[in-house]
């Protein structure tokens, strides 16, 4: 499930995702977007090479994800996850982007002074998805409440700007290329280079996600998401995906189906990712 925040959150959550029930490798494709994840059954184990490692089943902070991760969720995982936008994560957490990135920690080690005990047992009392919906955009709308007026305003470029020259970029801010460089570092957890190639694969998996398949889909979408071509594309989506496009959103037998549920949405929820995406 895909659920879109409450209006009070809207550009700062992107949207909530709900799993229930869930169990087996799954494949975590690259995201811009830091998220918090609550678990109300089960849990998560990155697979290190054929094995799994670590079990994380408390809740869990991470940054960007720039490359596929494989994970293993234990029989009956059922969890939240708040999808923050880029550039909007300090107004909730104090946390280094950079060191979260591609490597999510456990909430309790990384940040001990966050209150999650009360949320992690109103949400685990409740059986309704709704309900730990409202949980947990009370609990994210507190920390802003919390957090307001003791942070600089975050720094987050218009959609509009981000593919523009860095030079034009970092004068229409008022900063030097450095400087720049640094606020993106900070806000995004990657560069504005690295930040430009993973938006245009999330616009292209988002348009892939939402039309309906067609001969020269992909030669089309390539060309509106600013790829020199389509080879350029398939080079991007192996990257973050691991997965040639055309194969993402292909039917391929029940192992690779289970792998790719998380590019598996059903209307409505399939349209909330593609529209915020």
């Amino acid at each position: 499930m895909a659920l879109l925040p409450p209006p009070a959150l809207a550009g700062i959550v992107r949207y909530f995702h709900i799993e229930r029930g869930s169990g087996g490798e799954v494949l975590v494709p690259a995201t811009p977007c830091p998220e918090i994840t609550f678990f109300i059954a089960g849990g998560s184990r990155p697979m290190l090479g054929a094995h799994p490692g670590p079990l994380m089943d408390r809740p869990m902070l991470g940054g960007p994800q720039t490359v596929p991760a494989l994970v293993r969720w234990e029989p009956g995982t059922t969890f939240i996850s708040a999808l923050i936008e880029p550039g909007q994560f300090g107004r909730l957490f104090d946390a280094d982007l950079v060191e979260l990135r591609n490597f999510p920690v456990l909430v309790a080690e990384y940040l001990p002074h966050l209150p999650t005990r009360e949320l992690e047992d109103g949400l685990r009392a409740s059986a309704d998805p709704g309900q730990w919906l409202s949980l947990l955009s009370g609990w994210l709308l507190g920390l802003l409440a919390q957090r307001a007026g003791r942070i600089r305003p975050a720094f987050a470029l218009p959609a509009g700007m981000l593919f523009q020259p860095a030079e034009e970029v970092a004068r229409r801010c008022g900063l030097s290329l450095r400087q720049l460089e640094r606020g993106m570092l900070a806000s995004y957890g990657q560069s504005l280079r690295d930040e430009r190639k993973m938006r245009r694969y999330v616009r292209a998996l988002s348009m892939m996600l939402s039309l309906p398949p067609r001969r020269g889909l992909l030669t089309r979408i390539a060309m509106d998401c600013g790829y020199h071509d389509q080879a350029h594309m398939i080079r991007d989506f192996i990257h973050f995906t691991g997965r040639r496009p055309g194969s993402l959103l292909a039917l391929e037998g029940a192992e690779e189906e289970g792998l790719l549920r998380l590019f598996r949405y059903d209307d409505p929820h399939r349209q909330v990712v593609a529209g915020q995406a």
